[in-house]
């Protein structure tokens, strides 16, 4: 399993961050670390929690808390507040609000 976060263009991701994830029931907290990014879907590069922290940062992919967070070796995470089988939401790091909806392949 991953988590994504990306810049699409029609089907084609022009940026995507992926990496790895882990849920807390207890807290009702996602934490994930985005270790890889992909350009255009051909290029791909390995990085460091920090460096892909910075990157979203500096395109607004990402929360300026997550340099915090990946300097004091924290990862990011969003505080889930309700999903079903259509929608989630969750107030992340940073204070935002983030929404998700299922999209299966067969719909697009």
């Amino acid at each position: 399993m991953f988590i994504e976060n990306a810049i699409y263009a029609f089907k084609l991701p022009l940026v995507r961050f992926t990496g790895d994830w882990d849920f807390n029931e207890r807290k009702r907290k996602v934490e994930f670390d985005f270790d890889m990014i992909e350009l255009l879907g051909l290029i791909k590069i390995k990085l460091g929690r920090k460096e892909v922290a910075k990157i979203g940062a500096s395109t607004g992919l990402g929360s300026a808390n997550n340099e915090k967070l990946a300097d004091n070796g924290r990862r990011a995470f969003f505080d889930w507040i309700c999903a079903d089988d259509n929608i989630a939401t969750a107030r992340g790091g940073g204070g935002g609000l983030a929404l998700w909806k299922r999209v299966d392949e067969e719909d697009e």
